[in-house]
């Protein structure tokens, strides 16, 4: 079989809607414009769907010069990358402390109103620095710890047939979406090459309460499906719950969908308890 990729998605805000593209540009942080926002507390601390689901349901609409946000209920907001200020933050994406540019009071406001709490919104500028923690070399912007996320259509089907309620790969919120593989096959990849881009496979994803929530209704699945069936069959030796690989992109370049995946290096992969 050639593994080919199915799909590119990238998530301008951290934790809002996926944006579903044909092709990108990998840049020195990643996909282009994936996460290269947060949306953060008075205090600097950054908010994800795992306490706001609510962020799910907001849009982000690509623009040459900056970005509308959209949501239910919501005016659309066009913010333009020449209207942020200056001002860098000090703000805290786990334990990590970055200087991030301050996106103004519009977009603060729009995100205040649609979450229902006083917050602000920041963008990863140029004077932004967030190495990755097992290749300080390398750079990743709002993602939770690495610059990608890659996992194969095969590993969602098999991880279906054990769940009662349908997981949708959006739930898994990947990066890059892979098919034409045996599932898991990503587990033993150590090197690969997608259009003309190499990554290195990082380490096992490992998965947290927000793949329990319906990207459609919000709502929690109430058995805590996958991740409670992730963790009877994928428990890794971190004790967390594998689903996809995190990758590190090797060098810039252009991916597109429909490219083969080239395997170039083969690792043993983690064993896993048998369920």
């Amino acid at each position: 079989m050639q593994p080919n990729l199915a799909q590119i998605s990238i998530y301008p805000i951290k934790s809002t809607a996926p944006v579903h593209l044909s092709r990108s540009a990998i840049t020195s942080t990643g996909l282009a414009f994936d996460r290269q926002f947060v949306v953060c507390d008075t205090n600097g601390k950054f908010i994800t769907a795992r306490t706001q689901s609510k962020l799910l349901k907001v849009q982000v609409s690509l623009l040459q010069g900056g970005i509308i946000l959209s949501a239910p209920g919501a005016e659309d907001l066009t913010l333009s990358y020449t209207d942020f200020e200056s001002r860098y933050d000090s703000i805290s994406v786990w334990k990590d402390q970055i200087d991030a540019v301050y996106c103004g009071e519009a977009a603060e406001q729009w995100f205040s109103r649609h979450l229902q709490q006083s917050c602000n919104l920041y963008f990863f500028g140029s004077q932004s620095h967030r190495p990755v923690a097992e290749s300080p070399e390398k750079q990743v912007a709002f993602a939770d710890g690495y610059p990608l996320l890659l996992i194969s259509q095969a590993s969602l089907s098999e991880l279906n047939q054990r769940c009662k309620n349908r997981v949708v790969m959006d739930q898994m919120r990947p990066n890059l979406v892979v098919e034409n593989t045996l599932p898991y096959a990503e587990d033993s990849w150590k090197r690969i090459r997608i259009g003309t881009v190499e990554f290195k496979v990082v380490k096992p994803c490992g998965r947290c309460i927000l793949t329990t929530t319906d990207p459609d209704t919000l709502e929690r699945n109430p058995d805590r499906e996958p991740l409670s069936v992730l963790k009877k069959y994928r428990k890794g030796s971190d004790g967390e719950a594998h689903f996809g690989q995190n990758l590190i992109a090797l060098n810039q370049g252009i991916i597109s969908q429909g490219d083969n995946v080239e395997i170039l290096e083969i690792c043993e992969p983690e064993i896993y308890p048998t369920a």
